[in-house]
């Protein structure tokens, strides 16, 4: 069935004549009926009967009719999606982030992009570095923004920012008055550290071990929101990424070191982008544009 024939039929009966058809579509009227003939004739049916001066739907046609809009209302809508998946208007987007980047600078950067492509479906996840490395090299993530992977997952790696960690205490706390620290100051502190398998307890175990403790003295926490909450509560201090939207104003205060740069370099994790979605390529181009001037 010729799709040009059934987009002239519907035209016909929606519009009430041949000719206003022919007008809508800028085609010849006898373009027209030349299409209705071999409808018809493809069909093996009359899709109009003459009453009087006028040509009007058989029962066939009526019948035709209803399918053929709601078929080329489908087409319609199938290719407005496919024209959004090329423009990135459209699509869908899987993603992950770790923290505290993620709600530190990347939250609002997202909250730009979706508010500026609304049709656009996003699925951002919070997870730690490895996790998300192996999820971007199955499949299950278009991308994450995280600390480099493993070698061996064969991934591209582009670095955007370097986090310097620091150590946050409460503001009453008897070093708070210390502009930088030493590592020896954490002596004999208690030290609340995230979870064995994230990047930001490796670099803390490799300071600690400067202080001659034991690389696993302390408390270990999941999440650095829990973190905080505990340093505010006074128990102990902990070791995070220096972001200035971490501390509270008269409560928490976070003190870089004087004698060491711990640093952990941050970015872009993909498999392969030229697989990746339209949309998904201008979420990248938004977080590296705007994560790049933060540096």
């Amino acid at each position: 069935m010729d799709l040009r024939a059934l987009t002239t039929f519907e035209a016909i009966l929606r519009l009430g004549s041949f000719q206003k058809a022919a007008e809508e579509l800028q085609f010849a009227p006898s373009t027209v009926t030349l299409q209705i003939q071999r409808l018809e004739a493809d069909l093996g049916v009359s899709l109009f009967v003459r009453d009087g001066k006028r040509m009007v739907a058989s029962e066939a046609g009526r019948w035709l009719y209803q399918e053929a809009s709601a078929l080329l209302k489908k087409i319609g809508s199938m290719r407005q999606t496919i024209s959004d998946f090329g423009t990135g208007d459209g699509g869908t987007i899987r993603f992950a982030a770790i923290e505290p980047i993620a709600s530190q600078s990347i939250a609002t950067i997202v909250a730009d992009f979706c508010k500026l492509r609304p049709q656009v479906q996003l699925s951002m996840e919070i997870s730690g570095s490895k996790s998300i490395s192996e999820r971007v090299r199955s499949g299950e993530l278009d991308f994450g923004i995280c600390a480099s992977p493993s070698v061996n997952l064969m991934l591209e790696f582009e670095p955007l920012i370097e986090e310097k960690l620091g150590v946050l205490m409460r503001a009453d706390h008897p070093m708070a008055n210390q502009t930088c620290l030493e590592v020896k100051d954490l002596a004999g502190l208690t030290i609340l550290l995230k979870e064995q398998t994230c990047i930001y307890r490796e670099i803390s175990e490799k300071i600690l071990c400067q202080t001659g403790q034991n690389p696993f003295f302390g408390i270990e926490v999941g999440s650095f929101s829990v973190i905080r909450q505990m340093v505010k509560a006074g128990l102990g201090i902990g070791i995070i990424p220096i972001y200035r939207g971490l501390e509270l104003e008269n409560t928490l205060v976070i003190r870089p070191f004087v004698d060491i740069a711990p640093t952990v370099a941050i970015g872009l994790v993909f498999k392969n982008s030229n697989i990746l979605g339209r949309a998904s390529l201008l979420l990248m181009n938004a977080l590296r544009d705007r994560l790049k001037k933060t540096k």
